[in-house]
């Protein structure tokens, strides 16, 4: 029942039957290879996730000494300035200038136009040829998101790199202890390359009088503050990599697997079509079952009751398997079906209390903007083979989704 699960390409590919098998004998588990206890019931997790006693913040020096160090050290002291990984006032000090400019407001005001260019973009870059068939993680996913956090960071650089640099920082964040089961000489040489970009960038920033109301120039503004709102130069750059990932490759992850149950699904794809105001909602079913963040973690300050019984002790570390929570049948009944009758009880997947996902509106507009579009210009979606799932037990995405996409006026002919 532990973590190591997880790591399974079987499991990668389905995590249905381990989710269900965790909820029906081990909700409250304790992984002795980890020394970590997994929760998976919903209310369980809620309760976490809002505790203010449980604490987001990790021990990544004593990582650091039980894995060898394997050079990881940079990496792991930018994680210290992480926002995900800091409480209290530092937690509110960075979320204040991190998530003003993602409020919902300004991702349906300032962030309209950047978004709809980007969908414009991705889709003119297809072709207009009446059947096409391609890879919707390169093709699709990963451009809408890629372009708006160039947008965002004011990055130059072209998007593959935009997606190289949020796959290798994605490996560390969220593995296991934060060290990467994949080739790690790479991923540490990718990481060397952002922060020496960031580094850069941000220094270019600073030779401003005057900065632009970016997200870089209001780190830089706040590194200038002489404010108990001030921020650190290392705090900048750990952070700018934090929505570099989150920006891109969750979101990536979110639109790909809508892709994929709309392709397996085709009365769902019928259904939007013909009724696009459903298509938010659609989304959050989605969402549900394939959240782009299937866990995350923390550290118990004192012992807490879990609301199905039992004691965490204090010191423990605990992972809330959010992909779980959200397929607890007690709270969301027939949990693999999409239903678009779910009201009133909020999904996991972006989290919940002061840890919520600032980035959530800005997720949601790039998902809802790029099905809208899909559905709009092509009549059909069919999958194609070889689809195929990126070995992160954790950002759960795919690394391939071949599909066909025919207009209105092909269809009959391809049937």
């Amino acid at each position: 029942m532990g973590l190591y699960n997880l790591t399974r390409p079987e499991t990668i590919a389905n995590p249905a039957p381990f989710y269900e098998a965790l909820l029906d004998q081990a909700p409250v588990y304790f992984d002795p290879d980890y020394e970590t206890w997994m929760l998976s019931r919903y209310r369980d997790v809620q309760h976490l996730l809002a505790h203010p006693d449980a604490t987001v913040a990790m021990d990544h020096a004593s990582s650091l000494t039980r894995f060898g160090g394997l050079g990881l050290e940079e990496a792991f002291a930018l994680l210290d300035h992480h926002v995900s990984f800091v409480d209290g006032a530092d937690h509110r000090r960075l979320r204040r200038v991190l998530s003003e400019p993602l409020q919902v407001r300004r991702v349906r005001t300032e962030l309209a136009d950047p978004i709809r260019q980007a969908v414009d973009d991705t889709l003119h870059a297809l072709g207009r040829e009446a059947v096409i068939d391609v890879d919707v993680v390169s093709a699709i996913a990963a451009s809408v998101p890629g372009r708006v956090t160039k947008y965002l960071l004011d990055l130059d650089v072209d998007l593959a790199t935009v997606q190289r640099w949020s796959n290798a920082w994605g490996d560390v964040v969220a593995a296991p202890g934060h060290v990467p089961t994949t080739n790690r000489k790479q991923v540490l040489a990718v990481i060397a390359e952002l922060t020496t970009y960031l580094k850069a960038l941000v220094a270019r920033y600073e030779e401003q009088a005057t900065l632009p109301d970016t997200m870089v120039g209001r780190l830089v503004q706040a590194m200038r503050d002489d404010t108990d709102r001030r921020i650190t130069r290392d705090e900048a750059i750990g952070n700018l990599m934090m929505l570099i990932t989150a920006g891109t490759e969750t979101t990536a992850n979110l639109i790909s697997n809508a892709v994929g149950v709309l392709a397996d699904n085709p009365d769902l794809w019928t259904l939007i079509k013909r009724q696009p105001d459903l298509i938010p909602t659609v989304l959050e079913e989605i969402a549900r079952l394939h959240p782009p963040t299937q866990f995350t973690a923390r550290r118990i300050k004192t012992p807490i009751e879990l609301p199905s019984g039992g004691v965490l002790p204090a010191g423990a570390s605990v992972v809330l398997m959010l992909g779980a929570a959200n397929r607890d049948a007690e709270v969301f009944p027939e949990p693999d079906v999409v239903r678009l009758d779910r009201a009133g009880t909020p999904l996991l997947t972006f989290g919940h209390g002061a840890h919520f996902c600032f980035g959530a509106p800005l997720a949601r507009r790039e998902a809802q903007a790029t099905i809208e579009a899909l559905a709009a210009r092509f009549g059909q979606l069919t999958p194609l083979p070889g689809r195929a799932w990126r070995q992160n037990s954790n950002l759960r995405g795919l690394a391939a989704l071949p599909v066909r996409f025919a207009t209105a006026t092909a269809e009959e002919g391809i049937q």
